[in-house]
């Protein structure tokens, strides 16, 4: 199956997210990681996002340097995220719904949670 990316409407910096759609679907097309790309996995301390399929990917942003290509996936560690959701009928259809940035970390406990959470079932229900 091929996987296809598409943009939430309310993405915060729409043109890197589009950028970084691109990249992602040719990653999960290809097997090929980007160089501005690290680690990923869902919310593992917020069961609502888990249900609602989402994940992040700490990203390294157009005006920082890209990570070298030896570095591990796992550790390439950062304080930006790519948010995105995968569809719970189609897990080759995804969908970006944030770029976390600046402070990534302390926003993950902040209000703006259920922000995502509105922005993926928005996803899971189109």
């Amino acid at each position: 199956m091929v996987c296809r990316v598409t943009i939430h409407k309310d993405v915060e910096f729409p043109e890197t997210a589009r950028a970084y759609g691109r990249a992602l679907e040719n990653w999960q097309n290809t097997g090929i990681l980007p160089d501005r790309f690290g680690n990923d996995g869902q919310w593992e301390d917020n069961s609502r996002l888990c249900n609602s399929f989402v994940y992040k990917l700490h990203i390294r942003l157009p005006s920082e340097p890209a990570w070298k290509k030896s570095k591990a996936q796992i550790d390439r560690t950062s304080n930006s995220y790519l948010v995105y959701a995968r569809h719970w009928m189609d897990y080759n259809k995804i969908q970006i719904i944030s770029i976390m940035t600046p402070d990534a970390h302390e926003k993950a406990r902040t209000s703006f949670m259920a922000e995502l959470e509105r922005r993926a079932e928005d996803f899971q229900n189109s």
